[in-house]
């Protein structure tokens, strides 16, 4: 997304369910772009370590009442060898990709009062993860387009449709049985997917004076369509079956949002959404799998209510009460994944994991100084998880195996703190930190894991940035942040190491549409285990990398 196509970002913590429906849990960013009104360009193009190279280019041309828009980029990465020293071999590869996208963007004032904008996109990824025979290929095209109507002041109808087509292809490697894994591999399984998305959704808005300061409500339909065929080789390269995943999801919902001010300092939001889903035409077709699986209908209800009272001197108390969802994807649902001797299952029982939460908080907007500080809590029923299967029970061949559940409940509640200081318009700089306590509190198929950190869910984590600006347009932004160990398991296997990392930018305008750049992540080569998923070996994080670029900027963008 080119940063001249962005109007505004918007942070939304907590449930947000009630106005974006499906996974929003825990929070949304809702990048919002801007109709194309200007003429102009701008290229980018940088190189750096490890083989890497991007180039990136936005061009606009904007008429009376039209604009239309072209972006395009490459990026590639020859990679680290992200494995440990004791899991590498002869088959271990650094983890690389090459990414290519395209777009076409436009927009057109049909009359006064209607406007009409639109987007298509293509976007490729190859990938060769770990090893030579660990490949992923992605391909994704998607059109979206919108129609606004605006009949009378304060007022608009939105009536969006887009729709994607995804292809994706995952090649998984295994090794002879009398072979050293980590110096001789075959492709076990390769997954073809296709997936399909496509959806509608109209949306009214009206301002007012008053008590009631807005009105919103709209509807959404939201289709998905997927298959997984997954072809299981032998060492020889001999096909030994076809495992197939498919299913469909339809999901139609209703929201409804008032903006209220009973005194002038205080602002209520009141918001409720409708969501009826369901899963059929399912077929779950592995080894020991349920063959065609009965249609599953769900309903949830989610409400959010959020105060904000603006106190004097700058001074504001916020809260909120929410409830959001979760539904299972085709993948949780319908498609099963194995290896030699393990198998995971789908369960196309599932039901939605659910949210129920609230947070208080307070901000303070004082002259070069704007503090914010939340507290929130939330409980997470039917959370997903995984049970491991009687051994009995598993197809021949198979020793280990797991199926996909909703068991017990989880808790996450924290604080989230943030300071931001400009002394003057050269000079800023932030200090954040988050406490996330985020734990099972009840599972009945592994009580082991109550009471534990989730994996990838650190603790603490901090962060502490600086931005300024210099004589002959010289930026420098220094930035340090730290994430705690979370271990997620008794057996300690899920270890993400505690790290302290330093990046670090600068640029410098060498005319005026012309700009040179650095950046540096991980400045002093910090070494740490960032991922270990407990199956695989441990993969450790991005080490000390370096890209430098000129950006060129030409018209009035």
């Amino acid at each position: 997304m080119p940063l001249e196509t962005i109007d505004r970002v918007e942070v939304v913590r907590g449930g947000g369910a009630p106005l974006w429906g499906n996974y929003a849990m825990g929070g949304v960013i809702n990048i919002l772009t801007r109709p194309i009104t200007k003429t102009g360009a701008v290229a980018e193009v940088a190189g750096g370590s490890r083989g890497s190279y991007r180039a990136d280019g936005h061009a606009a041309f904007a008429g009376t009442g039209y604009g239309v828009g072209l972006d395009a980029g490459v990026q590639h990465s020859d990679g680290y060898v992200e494995q440990g020293e004791s899991a590498r071999g002869a088959a271990t590869v650094p983890t690389s990709f090459t990414a290519r996208t395209v777009a076409l963007s436009g927009n057109v004032d049909l009359m006064p009062d209607l406007t009409a904008r639109a987007r298509v996109s293509y976007y490729d990824n190859d990938q060769t993860f770990l090893t030579r025979a660990n490949t992923n290929d992605q391909r994704t095209w998607r059109y979206t387009g919108t129609i606004r109507w605006t009949p009378r002041a304060g007022g608009s109808l939105d009536l969006t449709a887009f729709h994607n087509d995804e292809r994706f292809i995952t090649n998984n490697p295994g090794s002879p049985a009398d072979a050293n894994p980590n110096d001789v591999e075959f492709v076990q399984n390769s997954h073809r997917t296709r997936a399909n998305d496509w959806g509608a959704s109209l949306v009214w808005t009206q301002t007012f004076s008053g008590l009631v300061r807005a009105l919103s409500a709209g509807a959404d339909y939201h289709g998905v369509q997927g298959i997984d065929r997954a072809g299981i080789f032998d060492e020889t390269g001999a096909r030994l079956r076809t495992d197939i995943g498919s299913g469909n999801q339809r999901f139609l919902g209703g929201y409804a949002q008032a903006d209220l001010r009973p005194l002038d300092p205080l602002q209520v939001l009141l918001s409720v959404r409708y969501q009826d889903f369901f899963s059929f035409n399912g077929v779950d077709d592995t080894p020991g799998g349920l063959g065609k699986t009965a249609n599953r209908h769900d309903s949830d209800v989610d409400p959010r209510l959020s105060l904000r009272y603006q106190l004097p001197a700058g001074f504001a108390l916020r809260g909120a009460l929410y409830r959001a969802f979760r539904a299972p994807t085709l993948d949780n649902l319908y498609r099963g994944a194995s290896v030699p001797g393990y198998i995971l299952y789908g369960n196309a029982a599932l039901k939605p994991e659910t949210l129920e939460g609230a947070e208080a908080g307070f901000d303070v907007d004082r002259g070069p100084v704007r503090f914010q500080a939340t507290a929130y809590t939330s409980r997470i029923p039917d959370f997903l998880t995984y049970r491991y299967l009687d051994p009995a029970t598993l197809p021949v061949g198979f020793a280990i195996g797991a199926r996909l559940i909703n068991a017990g409940s989880a808790r996450s509640r924290g604080v989230e703190a943030e300071l931001t200081w400009r002394p003057s318009p050269k000079l800023g700089g932030t200090l954040a930190y988050t406490y996330a306590d985020s734990i099972v509190t009840r599972n009945p198929e592994d009580p082991a894991s109550i009471g534990l950190q989730q994996p990838g869910i650190p603790r603490h984590r901090a962060s502490a940035s600086l931005d300024w600006t210099g004589p002959h347009g010289i930026k420098l932004g220094p930035r340090v942040r730290y994430l705690s160990r979370t271990n997620g398991d008794p057996d300690r296997l899920y270890r993400t190491d505690a790290h302290f990392i330093a990046d670090f930018g600068a640029s410098v305008a060498v005319r005026r549409d012309v700009e040179l750049f650095g950046q540096f992540e991980n400045l002093f080569d910090r070494r740490y285990i960032g991922t270990n998923d407990g199956f695989t070996a441990a993969l450790y994080g991005k080490p000390f990398t370096a890209t430098g670029g000129v950006r060129l900027k030409l018209g009035s963008l």
